[in-house]
């Protein structure tokens, strides 16, 4: 069975770098391939700032860190968690074991999110540390919302095929 990382994207600055967030999940990404744990990474993530998407951003950051450049796909369509794995899972060898590489705020609802689709999933994350109190505060408030939508969009699907 063929084990595969999926990175999904953060925030690509204007100058084209990857923000903190990006940049803490791309290495998590490459030490697991590098250690064995991986067989392949999947960059997810479009938005493009500076000419680069978040996909390139992380690709190029693993391939720095030393993973073949053959062991990396791109997806660099998708804007946000949903659109990282619908397009991503087309991209994944039958049967894949698939880590979600996020962090750790946002694993939850990216482990959700997946097995709705269909994957069967774990996750890694990388530790948040530097990041300061306040700004790793402000990931989970930010993903206790996002939770929130995500739940109030589920509830909606589901009352509207039972309306049918």
């Amino acid at each position: 069975m063929t084990r595969v990382a999926i990175v999904l994207g953060a925030a690509v600055r204007p100058d084209g770098t990857a923000s903190p967030a990006l940049q803490r999940r791309a290495v998590l990404a490459a030490d697991l391939f590098l250690q064995g744990q991986v067989d392949q990474i999947i960059a997810s993530g479009g938005v493009p700032r500076a000419g680069r998407s978040e996909a390139a951003v992380i690709a190029a950051i693993c391939t720095t860190a030393g993973v073949p450049l053959a062991a990396i796909q791109i997806e660099e369509e998708s804007r946000n968690t949903l659109e990282n794995l619908q397009n991503s899972k087309p991209l994944l060898p039958a049967k894949a074991d698939v880590t979600l590489v996020t962090d750790k705020y946002h694993a939850f609802r990216a482990r959700v999110t997946a097995r709705e689709l269909g994957l069967r999933v774990q996750s890694a994350s990388p530790a948040l540390k530097p990041a300061s109190a306040l700004r790793i505060f402000r990931g989970y408030v930010r993903e206790a919302a996002a939770l929130g939508l995500y739940v109030a969009r589920r509830v909606r699907r589901i009352i509207s095929r039972q309306s049918l």
